[in-house]
């Protein structure tokens, strides 16, 4: 990528300028312009706009300027981490699947014939070896599991796992270890990216595996060479066999003897002792009300990216005891629900939610805080009292504002909403298929704090709608639902 210095003195020279005569056209200071394109001085926000109108752009040359400007300001390994981030928002839907056809079209090896210790080749045969041995195993075992130590910012790592994602797998229990990584080495970019990859490669599995799940993990830096010298440095173990894992994921071990099987599970077992809790699995959003609602309202973050608006602020009682159903949690839902609308009106930021989001609330009446289960879905007069609380709160500068991503910059597929408990737990909850919502409380530090700077970064990438845009869209639903009644 060309640096913003290397992109001036392209676009000053291209549009028929000196740095005198551009200087002279912008008011800019001569010397100052100077130092910035020698890497003396870095750019301001002033200096870029008041060059910008002097040059002839084409909306993928603006881009790339813009971009080019950030990564001055930032700096690259941030900048990079921001960009890892933002795939995960535009994840493919099709990778987030739930089938009730059959997950796995190969034949399920008879694993009754294996031998005690047997070498095998290629991915998709280790795919179908831990797909054989996990259904045997959830046939035949009263507690089935699954435990990994493995490299999951590997691209074949969620690969191992996709003929998982099938209700056969329900009883399964699975527990991940990896290996994060605290500071930069080898000359590569800031380690919050492997961090990240890792977290890309897991969400597919979060969503669609209909068992329960953990992740742990452990901080270590990274070795190379005594990784590459392992044969096979990564394994699987389940409740029958051991699947161990060359670096590259294209050859395995599989051992199914007895006094093997309890060594490798002994030394896992002794390994979590060790490891941190990333996640422990989804939480109900009872367990989510009781985070937010401990949580002093000074200590929110200035911007939460959400699938919907704020729905709940809005709430009166009356709304909650209309489409509350009736569950064993009902009421102390309810108690919960009035704590966290008292507390809402006394924050004041800004959160930024997706079109599919708003779609949903306003075509459907769906708030996907709440599964169909606990909650009904909103009639058209409700969604209009709501959406104009939007558009008021919007035209008030002493209230939470509520801005559209724009679709045209960041593409949302993945529905996913970020809420931050500080100080170092991140929520991510995650509409799944069913159109029910999963609630996944991340606990790493580092993980979270990127995951926040990019959220608070998100207007300046310019990936937010303005108050006026994003009022235009609350009216367009407005007048729709209005049509309807």
């Amino acid at each position: 990528m060309n640096t913003i210095q290397e992109l001036l003195k392209h676009y000053i020279e291209s549009n028929g300028y000196t740095v005198y005569s551009i200087s002279q056209r912008s008011g800019i200071n001569r010397t100052t312009l100077q130092k910035v394109l020698s890497k003396q001085r870095k750019i301001t926000k002033d200096l870029y706009d008041k060059l910008l109108p002097f040059f002839s752009l084409s909306p993928i040359d603006k881009e790339e300027l813009y971009q080019a400007f950030l990564i001055e300001q930032i700096g690259m390994d941030r900048f990079q981490t921001h960009m890892q981030i933002k795939r995960i928002l535009e994840m493919s839907a099709s990778t987030l699947y739930q089938t009730e056809e059959a997950p796995y079209d190969a034949a399920v090896s008879n694993i009754e014939s294996w031998s005690d210790c047997m070498l095998i080749q290629g991915t998709y045969q280790i795919v179908n070896a831990i797909y054989s041995v996990a259904l045997k195993n959830v046939t035949t075992e009263e507690q089935p599991f699954l435990y990994t130590f493995a490299d999951m910012s590997h691209p074949y790592a969620s690969i191992f796992f996709k003929p998982l994602y099938h209700p056969a797998f329900e009883p399964l229990h699975v527990k991940h270890l990896i290996e994060y990584q605290k500071t930069q080495i080898d000359g590569e970019n800031y380690d919050n990216i492997h961090n990240i990859q890792i977290l890309t490669n897991l969400l597919p599995s979060f969503v669609a595996f209909p068992g329960t799940f953990e992740v742990h993990y452990y901080y270590s830096a990274r070795n190379r060479f005594k990784q590459l010298a392992t044969a096979f440095p990564y394994y699987v173990i389940t409740n029958t066999h051991v699947i161990l894992l060359s670096p590259t994921y294209e050859t395995a071990m599989i051992l199914s003897d007895k006094a093997i099987h309890e060594y490798y599970l002994h030394n896992y077992e002794q390994l979590l002792t060790r490891s941190n809790a990333l996640t422990s699995g989804a939480q109900t959003p009872l367990d989510l009300l009781n985070v937010l609602n401990g949580v002093d309202p000074s200590l929110n973050y200035p911007i939460c990216l959400n699938i919907q608006p704020t729905i709940e602020k809005y709430l009166t009682p009356e709304m909650i005891d209309k489409y509350m159903l009736e569950s064993p949690y009902k009421e102390a839902i309810r108690a919960k629900l009035l704590e966290r609308i008292s507390q809402l009106t006394k924050e004041r930021h800004t959160i930024l939610f997706t079109m599919e989001g708003l779609k949903l609330f306003a075509e459907e009446g769906k708030n996907v805080n709440f599964p169909d289960t606990l909650a009904d879905r909103f009639d058209i007069t409700d969604r209009i009292y709501i959406l104009h609380k939007f558009v008021e709160a919007n035209q008030n500068d002493s209230d939470n504002h509520f801005l559209l991503l724009d679709p045209a910059k960041i593409h949302t597929s993945l529905n996913i909403s970020i809420a931050f408990a500080p100080p170092s737990m991140t929520f991510l909850m995650l509409v799944r298929n069913d159109g029910n919502s999963m609630i996944l409380p991340l606990e790493e530090h580092t993980l979270c704090s990127s995951i926040m700077d990019f959220i608070q970064t998100l207007p300046e990438y310019g990936f937010v709608c303005s108050i006026e845009e994003t009022n235009r869209y609350l009216t367009e639903e407005i007048e729709q639902l209005k049509n309807q009644l």
